[in-house]
This record gives C-alpha cells, sequence and structure tokens, in this order.
C-alpha cells in the first residue's frame, strides 16, 4: 500500500526549489545533499559522501544493504541545476493549482524527492530488494566528475529508474542520443584589414566554411548531427583575426554513425578551405546513447501491463538529450528514463511540475519494483 504525503513532498520541494545548486555551485549543491541525506538516514539508510571534484560539491550513494556490492534497483538523480546564483531568490518556488514552478523543480528536484519516496516504500514492502540512490552533483555538465562513479554503479545493478523529469504527455523515455562536445580552436594569420588584408589568413572564416560545410552536407549523415553553439574569434575591429575558437555538439544514435561524421572532421582538418589556417579538434565531454536490452523491454512490458491495472496508459519514447541513464544503459542494466513528475519548460523561466503526477508514477513505480524478481 503505496504511503505519500503530498503536503510533505511540497514542503521538501520548496526548500530545495529555493537553493540555488546551479553546476558549479558547490554550497548550493552541498545543502540539497544534506538535506536528502538527513531524509535518508531517518529511514535507516547507509549514506556516502563522494566528492569527485570540490567545484561541483558532494554526490550521495545511499544504500540499504551497504555490505553488499551488488544492486537489484538503482535509483538515479541529480542534484545540480543549469541556474546561476540568485535565480532562486528572483522566481523562488510556487504552486499555481496542478502546477509548481521555480528553477529545477522539474529538472529535477521533484525527481529526486520521488526517489527517496520510492526507498521509502519498498524499505517496508521488500526490504530484502537491495536498493541504491545515487545523487550526482554535475550531471549537467555531463556528468564530469561523476562518469566513472555512475557507470561502476550501473555495472553493479540489475535495473535502473531515473527520475528525470516525465514527458509533457506523460511519456516515459527507453533510448536517447550520445552526445559529444567538440571545441574547434582555429589558427591562421593577422594582417591589417585596411591595408593588406588578402595577408592574413581569416581563422574565424574558416570556421564558418566548416559551419556551412555540414549544415549542407547533414542528409550524407543521417544519424549524426553537428551543431555548431559558441563561436569566438579575433582582437581588434581592424585586423584580419588570426584565431577563432567554436563549440561543437554532436548528437548520434551510434558509435558507428559518430565515427561517420568524425571522418568528415578529420578530413577538414587535413585539408582546410585555406591552408595558411591550421585547426585543431579537442574532444571536450561525451555521454554515450540510451539504450534498450532485453531486460529493459520485458521491464517496459511490466510497466505497460501495471499501468493498465491502474487505468494509466504507459508510454515510451526516444529522445534526444542526454542523462545519466545513458551511462547505466550502457553498463548493462535495463533502464528506464524520466521517471519522476512530468515536467514541462526544463532550463527556462517557465520551468512547472504537475504537482498530481507525482503519486501517480510514484504508485507505478512501486508496483512495478515489487513484481521485479
Amino acid at each position: 500500500m503505496l504511503q505519500f504525503d503530498i503536503e510533505k513532498f511540497l514542503a521538501d520541494l520548496e526548500y530545495l526549489v529555493n537553493i540555488d545548486s546551479g553546476t558549479g555551485t558547490a554550497e548550493g549543491v552541498g545543502r540539497v545533499a544534506d538535506h536528502l541525506a538527513e531524509k535518508y538516514e531517518s529511514m535507516g539508510l547507509t549514506v556516502k559522501r563522494h566528492v569527485f571534484d570540490e567545484r561541483y560539491g558532494p554526490c550521495l550513494e545511499v544504500r540499504n544493504h551497504p555490505e553488499e556490492e551488488d544492486i537489484d534497483i538503482l535509483m538515479i538523480g541529480h542534484m545540480d541545476t543549469v541556474f546561476p546564483p540568485g535565480t532562486a531568490a528572483a522566481r523562488p518556488f510556487r504552486v499555481e493549482g496542478d502546477e509548481a514552478f521555480g528553477p529545477g523543480v522539474a529538472d529535477m528536484k521533484s525527481g529526486d524527492l520521488m526517489a527517496a519516496a520510492l526507498a521509502d516504500n519498498l524499505l517496508r514492502e521488500r526490504p530484502g530488494l537491495r536498493i541504491c540512490i545515487a545523487h550526482n552533483c554535475d550531471e549537467e555538465i555531463g556528468s564530469v566528475s561523476a562518469d566513472p562513479w555512475i557507470c561502476e554503479l550501473g555495472r553493479k545493478s540489475r535495473y535502473c529508474f531515473d527520475f528525470e523529469p516525465g514527458r509533457p504527455d506523460g511519456s516515459f523515455v527507453k533510448t536517447r542520443k550520445g552526445v559529444q562536445k567538440l571545441v574547434l580552436k582555429a589558427k591562421g594569420v593577422s594582417s591589417h584589414a585596411g591595408v593588406n588584408p588578402d595577408a592574413g589568413a581569416n581563422a574565424i572564416l574558416e570556421l564558418a566554411r566548416w559551419i556551412c560545410f555540414f549544415e549542407d552536407h547533414r542528409a550524407e549523415h543521417p544519424g549524426a548531427r553537428a551543431n555548431f553553439d559558441v563561436i569566438s574569434g579575433g582582437v581588434v575591429y581592424n585586423q584580419i583575426p588570426a584565431e577563432a575558437c567554436c563549440e561543437v555538439d554532436i548528437r548520434y544514435d551510434t558509435k558507428a554513425d559518430l565515427e561517420s561524421l568524425m571522418d568528415e572532421f578529420r578530413k577538414l582538418q587535413a585539408g582546410p578551405f585555406d591552408q595558411r589556417v591550421s585547426v585543431e579538434i579537442v574532444p571536450d565531454g561525451s555521454t554515450p546513447p540510451m539504450i534498450t536490452n532485453e531486460n529493459s523491454l520485458k521491464l517496459m512490458d511490466l510497466m505497460r501491463e501495471e499501468g493498465r491495472a491502474m487505468g494509466m496508459d504507459v508510454k515510451f519514447i526516444g529522445t534526444g538529450g542526454g542523462s545519466d541513464a545513458s551511462r547505466v544503459s550502457s553498463s548493462g542494466a535495463a533502464t528506464i528514463d524520466c521517471c519522476g513528475p512530468v515536467g514541462m519548460n526544463t532550463h527556462n523561466e517557465g520551468e512547472k511540475m504537475i504537482v498530481s503526477t507525482a503519486r501517480e508514477r510514484l504508485e507505478l513505480l512501486l508496483r512495478v519494483c515489487l513484481r521485479l524478481e
């Protein structure tokens, strides 16, 4: 029988949302971790803090059977948000009808609390299950410090639920594209823009040609797409720029798709449009694709079956954004993502969470967990 106090849930959520915990705000992430740790310790769970990089604050690893390495059910969530200090004061938590607003309310402080609620219920209903809850401190920038830890937990786990927000239509996520970030550093030749412009080798122009090349040839690589998100270069107004830099966000379906696109980058590097410009290609963080395996498919069938018993239409979709679910699924665990309450407008000022979906999704997950082997 599910036990869930929505008023206590919202009170906890208000406290967490009103803490600035953008990635790199170590003090704020630490306060979120302290609140969650206190909640878990009150349940009798063992809480271990990991600080992989002091810039990002602590991660939490919570277990009910800490003496055992293997994990039956892994629950994951992140405590960092994308918002800078001051956002919580400018847009504090509020509830309007069935909607809760505030920075991180959906992505994913409500999900963190929902994981805690599921753990609390499982401790009463099936204490023999080996559960682990992992709260990450730097997921929003690709888990740069936490990646090895998340992958290690995935290798030890049979099943995983990631509490990212449910999609606006209530769907859960079964697959995600992989993410590869590149930094392109172009170095050309400077010259006077008025007196002798042709003597210069324009680094900005070279990168602009790369951008147009990949846009024009996008159809040739349907499984991978290069998005040129940030570009900078030049020093002064009247000088042909000798240096430029560009950040590239690649989204891909398979490793083969990524490698095919990377071949194009390497060809341009070997033969730039202007031979006087050299371009360094620097990998700067990656997230593997989220995949489904045979056990994932069985888990989805079980969720659909329990959903039907509740009168709930359980749907699964693929999406382009990355998450720690990708790391866990690539490690072998049967993984379902976006198990948190339904959320909308994440990463912007209109972010909101649909309050009533917390209970129904929690009940679904509890019913599913109680039927797992």
